[in-house]
């Protein structure tokens, strides 16, 4: 049996763990890179946490003790690398496969606990919050900013990053395809940021639409047009 990780299998598995929280040190640190420099891994994290989002706080967190450890410790002690390597690489392999039916099986055990008697007729589960993401940058070094936009209540977040300070603000728009530019409001210069947009805007987060960003004085309220060229855009993709 073929114990290597396909490369979908591989970051997928990635994608969860650095959901899970199970990523540490420089492995955490190059997960996160790659959410910032590869729109399709960003998106496949943030289909994971939605999907583990029920079962946050449901169990207390458990650690093995001090004997587990020294007996896997003496086990891999006098193995040779490879076979190490394999071990890892199987782990891997039943953590990517595991990861779905476990949070499967906890979702609908969480269901039986909270409805122990079943319904005559029961409603079908609500469908889970459909999310859409963004890399709004420029063609050159400069200002990025990712956004994750929840349908399900509006809400818009926002990780920036690169703009310098000066005597105009950022300005976030959505410009729906074949459409005017409509203004979400000026955000930060850096760090990160949140907003719920009114029901009219949330019918322009759709798939495909662009998010961008111009340089506009200091508003209190959304400009109702931009007054120069984007400094940085990105397409709306739904997951």
């Amino acid at each position: 049996m073929d114990d290597h990780l396909t490369p979908a299998e591989e970051r997928d598995a990635l994608a969860a763990e650095l959901a899970l929280g199970l990523l540490e040190g420089q492995d955490r640190a190059d997960a996160l890179r790659l959410v910032l420099a590869d729109p399709a891994f960003a998106a496949r994290v943030g289909a994971w946490e939605a999907k583990l989002a029920p079962l946050h706080g449901e169990w207390n967190d458990a650690e093995p003790g001090e004997a587990v450890w020294g007996g896997i410790e003496r086990l891999l002690a006098d193995k040779p690398a490879d076979t190490v390597v394999a071990i890892e690489t199987r782990l891997r392999r039943w953590r990517a496969g595991a990861l779905v039916s476990g949070a499967i099986a906890a979702a609908l055990a969480l269901l039986l606990i909270a409805q122990p008697a079943p319904a005559p007729a029961p409603a079908p589960a609500p469908a889970a919050p459909q999310l859409a993401v963004a890399r709004i940058e420029s063609d050159a070094a400069g200002p990025l900013v990712l956004a994750r936009y929840d349908q399900s209540n509006g809400l818009m977040q926002l990780r920036i990053h690169g703009f310098a300070a000066g005597e105009l603000a950022p300005e976030l728009w959505v410009i729906p395809d074949g459409g005017a530019p409509v203004s979400l409001g000026q955000i930060g210069r850096a760090g990160e940021a949140e907003m719920t947009m009114p029901p009219p805007h949330r019918l322009l987060m759709t798939e495909g639409a662009t998010l961008a960003i111009t340089m506009e004085p200091v508003s209190p309220t959304p400009h109702p047009a931009p007054s120069s060229a984007p400094v940085a855009t990105g397409k709306i993709i739904t997951i």
